[in-house]
C-alpha cells in the first residue's frame, strides 16, 4: 500500500522520532512537543506532560530558547515557557538546511579543486570481517545512499543481545523520511518488531518477511552502485555474520548480478508485509 505525505497522520511516537532526526534531543523533542500543544507551560507542567524528569526539563528549555524556538516570561521567579509559532520553527529549520546543503557545494568544489590525479578511482571489492567493522559498513552505506536501499538484514542486526534492531531500523526510517527513494528491505518478522515495522510502511517502505524456520545463509544491503554482502560464520546461541565483501565506487555492470539475487530472494524466500487499512464504521 503506497501512501503520500499528504495523507500520512503521524503518531505523536513518530513525530518525536521525526524530530530527533532533523537534530533535536530526545528530550528537546519532547519538551517542544509539550509546549506545542498547551502553548504555555511552567517547567512543572512540562515535566508533567513530556513525561522528562524536571531537572533535564530546563536543559532542554535552554538549548530550545537558544535556538529561538521558545520564549521565557521576563519574570524573575516562576516563569512560564511558551513556543513560537510552528511555522516560523519549521521555516528556520528549512533554512538552517539549505545553508548546510549550500556550504557542502562550497566545501566539495574546494576540496576537489585541491585533487591533484583527476582519474575516475577504479572499483575495487574488499574484504571485510568482524561484526563491528561490518555494523559501521552498513550504517556508512546506508547514510550515504542517494537513489536506492535494498538490504535483506541478517538476524544478528536485530537480536537484543547483539546489540538490539533499534540502531539499524531507526537508520533507515531517517533516511527513507528525509527522501524520496527506493528503501525494500527483507527482516525476520517477530512480535518485538511490529510497531518498528509499522513506522517503516508509514512512510512507504517496502518490507519482505523471510518465511520458514531455515537460517539465512547472507546478508546483503544494495545502497545505489555500492554493495556488503556478508555470510554466516557459525551458529551457536545465534547466528552470526561476520564476514563478506564490500564494493567501493562499483558501476552498473558490477552489481546487475547481486540485484538479480537480491530480486531472486524476495520472490521465492519472502512475504511482503502490507499494512491493512483500517475499517470506517460504515464497512462490513
Amino acid at each position: 500500500m503506497t501512501y503520500s505525505r499528504d495523507n500520512i497522520k503521524l503518531e505523536e511516537s513518530d513525530i518525536e522520532y521525526a524530530l530527533q532526526s532533523l537534530g533535536f534531543t530526545k528530550n528537546d523533542s519532547k519538551v517542544l512537543l509539550a509546549l506545542a500543544k498547551y502553548k504555555i507551560l511552567s517547567p512543572a507542567d512540562i515535566a508533567k506532560f513530556s513525561d522528562v524528569d524536571r531537572a533535564r526539563v530546563y536543559d532542554s528549555l535552554n538549548r530550545l530558547i537558544e535556538k529561538g524556538f521558545i520564549q521565557k516570561e521576563p519574570v524573575k521567579r516562576g516563569a512560564n515557557y511558551q513556543i513560537i509559532p510552528i511555522a516560523k520553527i519549521f521555516k528556520t529549520i528549512r533554512e538552517n538546511y539549505k545553508k548546510r546543503i549550500e556550504d557542502t557545494l562550497t566545501i566539495e568544489k574546494a576540496i576537489t579543486e585541491l585533487e591533484i590525479d583527476q582519474e575516475e578511482s577504479e572499483p575495487r571489492v574488499w574484504a571485510i570481517n568482524s561484526r563491528d567493522k561490518i555494523r559501521k559498513k552498513v550504517k556508512d552505506l546506508i547514510t550515504s545512499s542517494e537513489n536506492r536501499i535494498y538490504f535483506i538484514i541478517t538476524p544478528d542486526l536485530l537480536i537484543k543481545e547483539l546489540g538490539g534492531y533499534e540502531w539499524i531500523l531507526k537508520e533507515l526510517w531517517s533516511k527513507k523520511f528525509s527522501s524520496n527513494m527506493e528503501v525494500v528491505i527483507a527482516l525476520k518478522y517477530s512480535d518485538e518488531l511490529k510497531e518498528e515495522i509499522k513506522k517503516l510502511l508509514k512512510i512507504s517502505v517496502k518490507i519482505h518477511s523471510i518465511e520458514g524456520d531455515n537460517v539465512i545463509p547472507f546478508g546483503l544491503l544494495i545502497a545505489d552502485y555500492g554493495f556488503l554482502l556478508t555470510t554466516l560464520d557459525q551458529v551457536k546461541e545465534a547466528p552470526e555474520y561476520t564476514s563478506g565483501l564490500w564494493l567501493e565506487n562499483g558501476k552498473k555492470s558490477q552489481i546487475i548480478g547481486y540485484e538479480h539475487l537480491f530480486r531472486h530472494f524476495i520472490s521465492s524466500e519472502t512475504k511482503e508485509i502490507k499494512l491493512t487499512p483500517m475499517k470506517t464504521p460504515y464497512q462490513t
